[in-house]
């Protein structure tokens, strides 16, 4: 029996030695020794399934701690694991501990350490560690002083350069962590792209130094006869660095790399989030009014009924939208113009969303196709079900544009 993931049919006498792996891992990066005893800067994960399945749970300790320190520029790692009793397999024949190190060691890098004064001793070098890549941007936050931040692309071939190579793979120690179902790129794949987003601050001997904050991995697919479709693949923004416009402003420098370069068609997403989902709304809102002001202005969306030919060719020639995407765009443009009072007005922008969202339930008659999803056909054949599935997933996509819609214009009165 696996006892890391069957922790909570454990006997009462054994319950003390089960804990959940989220809550006991803290994380904490490190600029200053003065860093240890800071409390507010540590941050827990949010996934531990892959290292301690799938009720990310371990079992075999009793008040567990384990703290991963990170040096924040060269992301060199520390292990520290506590508790204050370990089960004897001997009074309990049938159970044991599980190997917490042997779990963690398949992604923290062969250079962590278990010695603090070994690892301390690094922190000397940390401003050894530049920028790796080009960079593409920079940019200060209103009301932090003393540090900025950049953003830069690593370009393909990278895996020639065995120092990035190297920091890197540290650096994708967290993916395991914050994303979910994460892997690790194949680094001896030329066709992928990394942008890195960094913070630049002051260490205590006044040096300046570069910690990577986030990143956002693109592969870069083939599209016929002579085009590109970079797709999005790993989006990570640290959470000591979350809910501060980061991602924002790294997805929008991406797309206006990305934009520039005549061979790319258009931009997709792997098995995008919620947040990423919400993100790349917010972003395609931005790029649209930007740069195709007179297509998605008030005006000239109440001009229209419909999203046009044109809009979906400009937004993908310009700003390298799917045609999906431009759609969901084009909605929310139409919400935000519309007069929320206005019944009419409001049914007008109710049809246009639930036309979208009906169009996966129809059943092609002409080449007989099934839908794939059982749950999906039922809706499709009863009329009932489907009326009440559209109603609730249009006051879902409603709240959805809603936020974006507060978003976009709290980003528009910082500008």
């Amino acid at each position: 029996m696996d006892l890391s993931e069957q922790g909570v049919l454990l006997p009462a006498p054994l319950r003390v030695y089960d804990c959940s792996a989220n809550e006991v891992i803290s994380f904490k990066f490190i600029r200053s020794e003065k860093d240890l005893e800071n409390e507010e800067i540590d941050f827990a994960p949010e996934f531990t399934h892959q290292i301690f399945g799938e009720n990310e749970r371990i079992f075999g300790y009793k008040d567990l701690n384990i703290d991963v320190y990170c040096l924040s520029s060269s992301l060199n790692f520390y292990l520290n694991i506590e508790y204050d009793e370990k089960i004897n397999p001997k009074k309990y024949q049938q159970f044991k501990a599980d190997d917490i190190v042997k779990a963690l060691n398949e992604w923290l890098p062969p250079s962590t350490t278990t010695n603090l004064d070994q690892f301390l001793s690094k922190l000397k070098n940390e401003n050894e560690y530049s920028t790796f890549g080009e960079e593409i941007l920079s940019y200060e936050l209103k009301g932090e002083k003393s540090t900025s931040y950049s953003i830069n692309r690593v370009n393909q071939n990278f895996c020639d350069d065995q120092k990035f190579v190297e920091w890197y793979t540290r650096l994708e120690t967290y993916l395991v962590f914050f994303i979910d179902a994460a892997s690790r790129i194949d680094k001896d794949d030329s066709n992928w792209i990394i942008y890195l987003l960094y913070q630049k601050y002051q260490n205590d001997n006044g040096q300046t130094c570069y910690a990577p904050i986030g990143y956002i991995t693109v592969y870069l697919y083939y599209a016929y006869p002579d085009k590109q479709r970079p797709r999005i693949s790993q989006v990570l923004i640290l959470p000591p660095y979350q809910r501060k416009g980061h991602g924002r402003r790294l997805l929008t420098a991406i797309y206006n790399d990305l934009r520039k370069d005549s061979r790319v068609q258009d931009i997709t997403a792997e098995d995008p989030s919620d947040e990423f989902v919400a993100l790349r709304d917010l972003v395609s809102l931005e790029l649209c009014h930007k740069y195709l002001p007179d297509l998605f202005s008030k005006e000239s969306i109440l001009k229209t009924s419909r999203l046009t030919k044109e809009m979906i060719e400009k937004a993908q020639d310009v700003c390298k939208l799917t045609k999906q995407e431009t759609r969901r765009v084009h909605e929310m443009c139409l919400l935000q113009s519309v007069n929320k009072n206005d019944e009419e007005q409001m049914k007008r922008f109710r049809v246009i969303v639930k036309q979208r969202l009906f169009e996966p339930l129809q059943f092609d008659k002409r080449r007989r196709l099934q839908l794939a999803d059982p749950a999906l056909e039922a809706l499709a054949t009863d009329p009932e079900k489907r009326k009440k599935y559209l109603a609730t997933q249009y006051e879902y996509v409603l709240e959805h544009y809603q936020n974006i819609l507060r978003a976009f214009n709290k980003y528009q009165d910082r500008l």
